[in-house]
């Protein structure tokens, strides 16, 4: 079947695009944290969306099952082929030119390999801004982050990517070519099926370009690291400062120190900018577009920083924290943020971690956060409890690292543990997954949790869409 699905793209399409070589196809084969890895029959890499078409219609001819790829940056193995050999990975990292900027009508229109760092970079020469910002930002695609839903560190403000797309390219499973590439803001004709393809995770169609919102670059910001005793009070920070800056926090991130001692001990050459003896780091951020908080206030100081400064010194007065440092340059900026970027890698390092991408509500985190922390310590009463993440949009990262020293009974302990986290997570009716995605890693979970005429209209969906199951079958949905 392979051979001759790619015979007729090398008659039809051409043999440059086919990509066989066993060196070149190993990191396509192999997810970022070496949970999933499969066999391939090829990799090919077209340059433009009709090239996409031919090789669905083909596929769909000779019933090839098809995994797309973006940058290979995911976390639970959706971009990532069976064992089997037979499947073909169609990779848009070679659809990475830009159509369209228009910095009147505040848009930037991409194909789907453009990498999210190169358009950061792009919009910000002109003084506008994308705001989905990730710590796999130099690498990650456009298109990836849209198969996904990825949230990252600004959804506080700005939303998941969701809110970023204003139109979509896609390609159906016979090759049919869905051009919704609008750059309005309001279009009220009929369904919106782009939010459809959005979070699909490549099992209805292939993102092949893209139109995004831009926003005015943020040039004054205040950025901190705070240390607090209790998980609550974080919450009750976040409150407080939603309340004195309006819609200016831009990031709210936690991190438990047990986490902040992995990062610095994997990161020795890291800044060490707090040193806390318990209890959590907060890292905050407030931005503004706006040239007036770059003047200088009654204060001395610039408007924005004397802000949080204020916020900080009451929040002290109440024993909200117990110390702070606020960022006076953008190099310290950068290695605030190093920290909290370099996390996952840093727990990567460390041990083998059981991972996870929740989220509930923000009225129940700290809630659900003890509970799930006095569940772990029932099966594993020296590993190190490791949630961290995204306070602001109820979105942790509740991860469990091994007792430092190691454990001869960690891969026992893994399922188990993840089992009671979840088990925690459901009686909190938080989410399964986040931000991450569905992909290999969760559909049975997800099947287990979905309400069940939700699962099944979701089947439907996907039978009708691709119904031969060529895209990223056993992804989602299994």
């Amino acid at each position: 079947m392979a051979n001759n699905f790619l015979e007729k793209v090398s008659a039809q399409i051409g043999s440059s695009i086919i990509i066989t070589d066993d060196e070149i196809m190993a990191p396509h084969l192999t997810d970022w944290r070496g949970n999933f890895s499969g066999r391939a029959s090829a990799l090919l890499m077209p340059t433009d969306t009709e090239m996409v078409s031919a090789i669905m219609r083909i596929a769909d001819e000779e019933n090839q099952v098809i995994v797309p790829q973006g940058g290979n940056t995911g976390l639970v193995g959706g971009g990532i082929p069976d064992q089997s050999g037979n499947t073909v990975i169609l990779s848009l990292q070679k659809m990475n030119s830009i159509i369209e900027f228009s910095c009147e009508n505040r848009t930037i229109t991409v194909q789907a390999g453009c990498i999210l760092q190169h358009i950061h970079e792009l919009v910000e020469q002109e003084g506008l801004y994308f705001p989905l910002s990730l710590a796999a930002k130099g690498s990650c695609t456009i298109g990836g982050n849209l198969a996904t839903n990825a949230g990252g560190l600004n959804v506080l403000r700005y939303g998941t990517m969701r809110e970023q797309c204003l139109g979509l390219q896609i390609v159906l499973s016979d090759g049919t070519i869905l051009n919704q590439l609008t750059p309005l803001r309001k279009d009220n004709t009929g369904y919106d099926l782009k939010n459809l393809f959005i979070g699909s995770e490549g099992t209805l169609g292939i993102i092949t370009a893209a139109c995004l919102k831009l926003v005015s670059k943020p040039i004054a910001r205040a950025t901190t690291i705070a240390v607090t005793d209790k998980f609550e009070h974080a919450l009750e920070l976040l409150d407080s400062l939603q309340h004195r800056s309006g819609d200016q926090v831009e990031s709210f991130e936690i991190m438990p120190k047990a986490l902040l001692d992995i990062v610095y001990k994997q990161f020795p050459d890291y800044a060490q900018p707090i040193q806390p003896a318990s209890g959590f780091i907060l890292l905050m951020e407030i931005s503004s577009s706006k040239s007036d908080e770059l003047e200088i206030d009654d204060s001395g100081k610039p408007a924005l920083q004397n802000l949080m400064e204020r916020f900080l010194e009451n929040a002290l007065e109440n024993t909200l924290i117990t110390d702070a440092v606020i960022a006076t340059n953008e190099a310290q900026r950068q290695a605030f943020w190093a920290i909290r970027e370099n996390a996952p890698q840093a727990t990567k390092q460390e041990s083998w971690p059981v991972n996870t991408d929740i989220s509930v509500r923000r009225d129940k985190l700290a809630a659900f956060y003890h509970h799930a922390s006095d569940a772990i310590r029932t099966i594993c009463k020296n590993c190190r409890i490791c949630g961290y993440g995204h306070v602001g949009d109820g979105n942790l990262h509740f991860n469990v690292v091994e007792a430092e020293g190691g454990d001869p009974d960690w891969p026992q302990k893994r399922a188990p543990l993840l089992a009671a986290i979840y088990a925690s997570l459901s009686e909190f009716e938080g989410s399964i997954s986040a931000e991450h995605g569905i992909g290999q890693l969760k559909t049975d979970q997800l099947k287990d949790t979905k309400d069940a005429h939700y699962y099944r209209i979701m089947t439907q969906i996907k039978n009708t869409l691709d119904p031969k199951n060529l895209l990223n079958p056993n992804r989602i949905i299994k």
